[in-house]
């Protein structure tokens, strides 16, 4: 495995001023009509603000997203061999520079031949250092000292809103099975499935009651009037589903979580409304 530090590089960052003049772009444009435009007028970033207004007084601090998925070296497509990169997006600077190669902070490679059944074990640096992120990190020299009110050097702060993978790849980062029955991690157990003989495959049912209410395709009698399944709280799978958790991992039951990700060492990680 390769590791890439990403402490060092976000101070790198900061010192450059055509830089640091960007990372408050979140913060000087946004949205005050309700529409949701940029990831800073997404729901979580109004629940980071509302749930930790200390980490939000400064503009400065970075919100990161998690990238990972397995990928075939030099386009072999014949290869079994696969390597996973686990980069990270910074969603302080505009959204058009976010994904640009001089953005994007690759901060682990995790060689094959196969593909990888404990992510966890791959990802504990990586948890350890966005960790100390978010306790954080003294002395970070700010080079864009001109403007009022932003001092020279600070302390330098960083959260971990989300990751983002293909659905195979959610499985194996998260945890959560992906496949066959109760595969649907939004869901949890609380939407009916069963087996059909005649695809031979695993349905879901009720799925029109996630349209609106008046739409013609919502269904006729118990369906017409049924709610959506609410949405789970990683904090709600810790009470309800992982109380009997044993050094990481256990039987995979009805609920569909085989192990806890790693990612709830972090300690914002319980209470976003999310499904990891």
């Amino acid at each position: 495995m390769r590791r890439f530090p990403i402490i060092p590089r976000l101070r790198h960052m900061f010192r450059s001023r055509a830089i640091s003049d960007l990372i408050t772009w979140h913060k000087d444009h946004r949205s005050d009509d309700g529409i949701m435009r940029l990831v800073a007028d997404s729901p979580t970033i109004a629940h980071i603000e509302e749930s930790w207004p200390e980490f939000a007084r400064d503009p400065r601090h970075v919100r990161l997203g998690l990238a990972s998925d397995g990928v075939s070296p030099y386009s072999i497509k014949s290869s079994t061999y696969l390597t996973w990169p686990v980069a990270l997006m910074n969603y302080n600077i505009p959204p058009w520079l976010a994904t640009k190669k001089g953005f994007i902070i690759l901060a682990l490679i995790i060689p094959g031949p196969k593909q990888t059944t404990n992510f966890d074990v791959f990802l504990q640096p990586l948890v350890e250092e966005l960790s100390q992120l978010w306790q954080g990190v003294g002395d970070v020299f700010d080079g864009r000292t001109h403007r009022i009110g932003r001092a020279r050097w600070f302390t330098l702060r960083g959260i971990m809103m989300w990751t983002m993978h293909d659905y195979p790849g959610y499985g194996i980062v998260s945890g959560f099975q992906t496949k066959g029955y109760c595969a649907c991690p939004t869901c949890a157990v609380d939407f009916p499935y069963s087996w059909s003989y005649q695809l031979r495959k695993v349905v879901y049912m009720e799925f029109s009651t996630f349209l609106p209410l008046d739409h013609p395709f919502r269904g006729v009698g118990e369906d017409q009037n049924l709610d959506p399944p609410p949405v789970v709280r990683t904090m709600d799978w810790w009470e309800n589903t992982w109380m009997d958790v044993q050094d990481g991992r256990r039987q995979q039951d009805e609920s569909g979580l085989r192990r806890w990700s790693i990612l709830h060492q972090l300690p914002y990680w319980k209470v976003y409304f999310i499904q990891l």
